[in-house]
């Protein structure tokens, strides 16, 4: 009866351990290079893109909660960039509240050539940068946790044969 407990809890402390990781908004579904647009100017964009082989995808988006969401997902990945063409006022609020995004965000007019040079900008952005440090922490984390559910396992163990 003990062991089925065990069995129990160590199962659901482990989708516990697993689940946390995800952020409480959501999962980032999108690319890391990306334009937010609206419908007015969102084909522009979009054409614009094409024709300079840029490797950046444009958004469509239809309010300014989604592109604050979008704007979130930014905070937590250091690798997103992002061109706003449309919901300026929107980003440059957000910007004013959380200036270490504004290396990676850039607000733009929506016409074509604005469109055109601040894209090849957002492409100069460096954000690769990443160090061997960020394998280093979940590492670190999953050895930890794995030492700790073994040593559980082995003292139940251990005790069950006694």
């Amino acid at each position: 009866m003990k062991l089925k407990y065990f069995i129990l809890v160590s199962a659901v402390l482990v989708l516990f351990l697993g689940v946390s990781s995800v952020s409480a908004h959501g999962a980032d579904l999108t690319e890391d290079t990306m334009i937010i647009a609206n419908e007015s100017n969102g084909i522009l964009a979009k054409s614009i893109v094409d024709n300079n082989s840029f490797d950046i995808k444009v958004y469509k988006f239809v309010s300014e909660g989604d592109v604050e969401h979008q704007l979130e997902h930014a905070l937590t990945n250091p690798n997103k960039r992002i061109l706003a063409i449309a919901y300026q006022d929107t980003v440059n609020d957000y910007l004013k509240g959380h200036p270490e995004l504004k290396d990676r965000i850039i607000v733009s007019e929506d016409d074509n050539e604005s469109i055109t040079n601040n894209a090849h900008q957002l492409l100069l952005i460096n954000v690769g940068g990443g160090s061997s440090n960020d394998f280093i922490m979940p590492l670190g984390v999953g050895l930890v946790i794995g030492a700790i559910i073994g040593l559980i396992c082995g003292v139940f163990i251990m005790k069950r044969k006694s």
